[in-house]
Formats: C-alpha cells, structure tokens, sequence
C-alpha cells in the first residue's frame, strides 16, 4: 500500500511559482492509450514494403499473456490560485491511501 499525502507541495505552470495543492485520484481509463500520431502515421507509410518490425508480428495470444496485479496510479493535482488542474503520473501500486497530514 501506498501512502500519498492529500496535499502536496508542486509547481503551477501557469502561475509560474511552488504552492500546497490538492491531491486527488484520477481514474487511469482517461490515460492515453494506443499509438501516438507519429506512429500512426509510420504505420501508414509502411503499409506494403516488407518486413516492418513490430507492426509485421503475429499478435500475441491471451494464453500467453499474464494480467499485471498492480495499476499505475494517476494523480489529479489542483492550483489553490488559478484553479489549473492536471495529471501526474506514479509507479504502480496495488493499493492507494491518502493521508492527511498537520
């Protein structure tokens, strides 16, 4: 389990300075998931010439594949000031805890 502090120290691009933020969980299913647009269009300009590494491969089956027992955890930070929100990323964890601190 970890322990994550409910607010925590960070710098705000937008107001340009360190302050205490709120510190909340984001759920990881709006991470950005898939091929990033220079690979999509790699992939595009591959199509028919060959071997293409990784795009040529058979898929893996399911058999094969074990599911991971931990997630990476997301975490929703937020300005006092401007009200600017954004996400940071953490290793995984199987377990979150928030705790407060004096």
């Amino acid at each position: 389990m970890v322990k994550i502090p409910d607010k925590m120290k960070a710098y705000c691009p937008k107001c340009k300075t360190h302050r205490e933020m709120r510190v909340r969980q984001e759920k990881t299913s709006r991470r950005g998931g898939g091929l990033g647009r220079s690979a999509r269009q790699e992939k595009r300009r591959r199509r028919g010439y060959g071997n293409q590494g990784r795009y040529s491969k058979k898929p893996v089956t399911q058999t094969k594949m074990a599911s991971k027992t931990s997630r990476k955890i997301d975490l929703r930070l937020e300005c006092p000031e401007c009200k600017k929100k954004w996400v940071m990323n953490r290793p995984r964890a199987k377990r979150v805890e928030f705790v407060k601190i004096l």
